[in-house]
């Protein structure tokens, strides 16, 4: 399956923020939303993404409320990003290999949609398992080869 049949499935809804807000202000948003990732867009182009593990580690640090970090000073801006075309096989292989999850998806007119881990092993998990339904109609019998 390729990126567009999924975002065709998932929606192209994306929640974004300004790098000018707060952490707090994106941890809010995150919460309200129920989702782990906010697209940072300045001017209406991509500028970053937070996550909640921004946020977590942030916390962890002790050093700045929430409130006083801005979006901008924690952000990823060095994005791996994807394209429509992309088959999910390949997208799953690269936010494993770099840790990451979740994952713009880009065009040359610009952002199309966001996708998460979540998202892609659930097409895999359910594309297996129309698999395995398959084969053990196969091996009992139902079909011939």
């Amino acid at each position: 399956m390729k990126v567009k049949e999924l975002l065709s499935i998932k929606g192209l809804e994306c929640f974004s923020i300004t790098s000018d807000q707060s952490l707090l202000d994106g941890a809010k948003q995150m919460a309200e939303c129920n989702i782990g990732a906010l697209l940072v867009m300045d001017r209406g182009s991509l500028a970053g993404i937070i996550t909640e593990r921004d946020i977590v580690k942030n916390a962890a640090n002790e050093a700045k409320q929430c409130r006083d970090v801005k979006i901008k000073d924690v952000m990823s801006t060095n994005l791996l990003v994807v394209k429509p075309g992309d088959d999910l096989d390949y997208v799953m292989a690269i936010m494993i290999q770099n840790n990451i999850r979740h994952t713009p998806v880009i065009e040359e007119s610009g952002l199309v949609g966001l996708l998460s881990m979540r998202d892609v092993v659930r097409v895999l998990v359910k594309n297996l398992k129309a698999e395995n339904h398959y084969l053990k109609d196969m091996i009992g019998g139902k079909f011939e080869v």
